[in-house]
Parts: C-alpha cells; structure tokens; sequence
C-alpha cells in the first residue's frame, strides 16, 4: 500500500472513531440485541410450565372428578367449603378444587392467600404438573412417548444415487453470509455515500488534491471506511455468537448447530464473496459520491443502486429450482450477483466454476468502479453544481 493511502485511510479510521456518532451507531444493534435478550432471560426466570413443589409447600386437592388415581397425595375427603377453611387456617399454602364437570368444562379453581396486585401467577400450574405425573404412573412409557410425542425424528435425506443430502444444512452458511451482508449495507450504506460528499460540500477539496492525488484519496478513503464497516460487523456478530453459544443446547439453537454442514469450500467461497461484495458496493456509493455536489442529491442517486441489488429477492422462487434465464442474468449482472450468488449457493443451484465465474465478474466490475470514481472525484472535485464525469476541455477563443 502506498504511503500516502495508508495516510488518508489512517487519517479517516481515526476520524471516525473519535466520533461518538460512530460508537453509537455501532453498539446501538448489540446493546439492543442484549437488553432483548435480558428481558426474555428475565421474564423466563419466573414461568415455568411444569413447576415442581418445594418439600415446605402444603398443597391439598379436592377431587370430584375422580381425575386423581386413589392413591395419589394431596388428595382430601372433604368438600370445596372445607379446602377453602383450611387454607384460610393456614393448615395448606395452595388449595386446587376440581369440579364434578370437570372433563365437559375443563375448568378447575385455585385457592390461594393473596399479597396483593397479582398479575400472573404461575403457581397454578403446579395442578396440571401434578395431574400429569398421576397420569404417568398410570400410563405404559410407550403409550406416553405416543400421546405426548416426546421424542425426536431424524431427518435423513438422501440424494438418488443414496449418498446423504443435508440441503438445509448447507443452505445455512451462505444465508448467514447473505444476511451479514444485508446488516452490512445497512450499517455502512450513508458512510460511504458520505466519505467523498463531504468534501466537496464542504468545499475543501480542491485543497486535498494540492497535497494527496485522487487515486490515494479515493482508495485510502474506501479502505477506511471498508475498515470501519467491517468493526461493525464484528461489534454485531461478537454478541451474536456469545448468545449462541450460552444456549448451545438450547431447544431452537441446538438443533441448527448439529444440522450444520462444515464445507471449507463453501465457507471460503462465501467469505470471499462478502469482500467482494463489499468492495463492490464501497466503490459504488463512493462513485455516487463524486459525481453528485451534496448529500441530498446524493441520497436520491444511490436509491437505484441499492434496488438493484436486492433485486434477486423479488425472484425467490425461481432460485430454488433449476436456474432460468432471468437468474442467470441476476447472476452476472455486477449490482445484482451478490444476492444471486448467495441465494444460489444457499439453495444448491450453482457449480462451483459458475460461482467462480460470477465472482470474477464481481471483483473485475469492483476495480472499475473504483477507478471510475477516482476519475470522476478528479474531474469534479471543485464542481459544486452538476453531475460531469467526462469533462472536456473548452477550447480557447
């Protein structure tokens, strides 16, 4: 890298990080994500489906249904008038009354000491943990197992030829990729449009060019800022992964980390494809950048850009199926082939040479926009008015 790019870049990372406004828009998604996820941690601690009595809880049913097996605890003989006494006398803490109607009304009534405004109270699910483990005892394990379906199913699926096929498995990394880079776009999409604007909105930029060339400027400015996009990204994908793995044996999350398929070839493809990718869409908006005066017309030309993009997504369904003509050109049309490559690859409708193919197309269309725009910000760096990316020399009268 030459010396003076590694100067502008050094020059804007600093710059941005100094910025509160940086910080804050970097740890707004992680802190957001965490305080969701201590609200549900906490809320969770105090639900509980099937709670278990503690040896010090005093609990007495009455039961007219004859739901209860005979010799099922807490069980008593008298009726609903003489639970309710004794839970008045303090000689039980939970009081259940189960009517004769049980089985038409589904209703059953809990009695209890109240301490006030109560909300929700959770204790009376102990009822239905304690009806469940009655009926259990009662139950051959394999019958339980069938009405309960307490068990899990193997999903097994296998190509013609009988070799093992996990296509959601494999879909799994490249849509991880596909989303990180949406996140990306997001994250980042207004400092890039804005790394170049402001300059010339600021009117110094014809002083910048005295002292560093155009190409240094504009490649020193787009590796900064690809710098500080991808510190987002980390700031983002750090808290996601510590969640993951605090609830690795989770019931949701378990079950994705055992189905995904580790593919060195897949996961190498994809991670040169977001950097490509993001290089593409870097050089694009900085492109943006210098062709227009302000932000305002800045934000109004990027639209396009960023709609062309995303265009692979209104053809969902066609990318799950052998590819058309309309995918195959999604797939090598420069905005659009990061999206398609991504859902190609997560649906398993591309070779590996194809792949290869279009992210050629991708990094090839990346170096030419970069060198567009490093054209463009040197013919129209002191340009405040109108977009004029070939300037033509007047001719002297």
């Amino acid at each position: 890298m030459n010396s003076f790019t590694w100067k502008v870049a050094r020059f804007e990372i600093v710059r941005q990080l100094k910025k509160p406004a940086f910080w804050a828009a970097t740890l707004l998604m992680p802190l957001l994500i965490g305080g969701i996820y201590f609200i549900s941690f906490i809320s969770s601690q105090g639900v509980d489906e099937n709670p278990e009595i503690s040896e010090d809880t005093k609990v007495a049913i009455t039961d007219e249904a004859g739901v209860f097996s005979a010799q099922a605890p807490y069980i008593i003989n008298g009726d609903k008038e003489y639970g309710i006494e004794m839970l008045k006398n303090g000689e039980v803490d939970l009081y259940f009354y189960i009517p004769q109607d049980f089985l038409e009304t589904r209703k059953a009534e809990f009695y209890h000491v109240s301490e006030g405004l109560e909300i929700l109270n959770f204790d009376a699910n102990i009822l239905k943990s304690l009806m469940m483990q009655d009926a259990a005892s009662r139950v051959d394990p394999a019958d339980i197992l069938a009405l309960t379906g307490g068990y899990e199913i193997e999903d097994k699926k296998i190509t013609k030829d009988g070799s093992d096929s996990n296509a959601l498995g494999k879909a799994i990394i490249p849509f991880v990729v596909g989303i990180l880079f949406f996140f990306f776009i997001t994250l980042c999409g207004n400092r890039f449009l804005m790394c170049v604007v402001e300059e010339k909105e600021n009117r110094i930029s014809e002083m910048i060019l005295t002292s560093v060339s155009s190409k240094h400027l504009i490649v020193g400015k787009i590796i900064a800022m690809l710098t500080l996009g991808f510190v987002q990204m980390l700031a983002l994908i750090i808290p996601v992964g510590i969640l993951v793995f605090i609830n690795r044996d989770g019931q949701i999350i378990a079950p994705i980390l055992a189905m995904i398929e580790i593919d060195p070839v897949t996961i190498t493809l994809s991670i040169v494809l977001f950097v490509f990718s993001a290089v593409f869409y870097a050089g694009t908006c900085t492109l943006v950048g210098s062709l227009v005066a302000t932000a305002k017309d800045a934000s109004s030309f990027i639209g396009p850009a960023i709609i062309a993009m995303v265009f692979p997504l209104y053809f969902m369904q066609a990318f799950m199926v052998e590819p058309t003509l309309i995918v195959q050109f999604l797939t090598y049309f420069p905005p659009s082939a990061p999206i398609a490559l991504m859902l190609r690859s997560g649906f398993g409708t591309i070779s590996t040479p194809e792949y290869c193919a279009s992210l050629a197309v991708i990094a090839v269309t990346a170096v030419i926009v970069i060198r567009l725009a490093i054209v463009s910000f040197q013919k129209n760096a002191i340009n405040f008015g109108t977009v004029n990316l070939l300037k033509k020399k007047s001719k002297k009268s």
